[in-house]
């Protein structure tokens, strides 16, 4: 469903991230849970209407929607809203001189919470780029001769074969030689895809803060959610195509 389509299915309250000051909170028919930035500028004690002027022309106000908000006393209005996930990016992009003490040191412990979970997020994406890379890799390098291979199962074992038994020998392989040239595709555009992504320079440093090593590394190791599922799906194809000739030769022969 597009998002222009989704609506408002409930209004409700919730407590901010990293502060103990409850807000309302709009979650859509897809589940999700948006915030009014007003409410937040409320909670801040900071003016919501300067601030939303300029927030609006930064890249975080890309993903900002405009959802109807149901006052007490005015009935519903549009009102500017975030994903919850996205609204402590709001604490540093204000005066902390605006606010109290009391806010002031929860807003520092949110930015040290918020810079821990950024860099264990950046982990997960890393390792998960290398894992995808070295099985994309390993898939390519396996199956690099696949139809020379092929072509050698239909050459020695289809005189073995009756005339019915052959012809459905021959649309199997075709079938998973279409298959793995699928596979192979996706493989190397997704590589290529990750090959594309910006490079950084990195060193490891020791308690001294004496250089140990220096690496490049991605800046965001992005891998796409659609594209490893759709090698995935190619995977479970490849596996089922396999059993299918298992099964084929096991009427014969025993198991291929």
């Amino acid at each position: 469903m597009d998002k222009s389509e989704q609506e408002v299915v409930e209004q409700a309250t919730i407590t901010l991230p990293f502060l103990d000051e409850e807000v309302p909170v709009l979650y859509l028919d897809d589940g999700r849970p948006y915030i009014p930035v007003f409410a937040v500028c409320h909670a801040l004690g900071i003016r919501a209407d300067t601030h939303i002027q300029r927030w609006r022309k930064l890249v975080l106000w890309g993903t900002a929607r405009k959802l109807p908000f149901q006052t007490k006393q005015r009935g519903k209005r549009q009102v500017w809203c975030l994903l919850i996930s996205e609204v402590p990016y709001l604490y540093s992009l204000f005066d902390w001189k605006l606010v109290s003490p009391e806010r002031r040191l929860q807003l520092r412990k949110a930015s040290e919470e918020q810079k821990t979970l950024a860099y264990l997020a950046y982990q997960q994406m890393q390792q998960r780029h290398k894992s995808i890379r070295k099985a994309l890799f390993t898939f390519m390098t396996t199956f690099e001769n696949i139809d020379v291979l092929l072509q050698r199962y239909i050459d020695v074992l289809s005189p073995k074969l009756d005339d019915e038994s052959s012809l459905t020998f021959s649309a199997l392989i075709d079938s998973g030689r279409s298959l793995f040239q699928l596979a192979l595709t996706h493989a190397r555009k997704m590589l290529h895809d990750q090959a594309a992504l910006p490079i950084v320079d990195a060193i490891t440093i020791d308690a001294d803060n004496n250089v140990i090593d220096t690496f490049a590394m991605p800046l965001l190791p992005i891998v796409g959610q659609e594209e490893s599922e759709r090698f995935l799906t190619f995977m479970t194809q490849l596996i089922s195509w396999r059993q299918e000739l298992e099964a084929f030769w096991s009427k014969r022969e025993g198991t291929f």
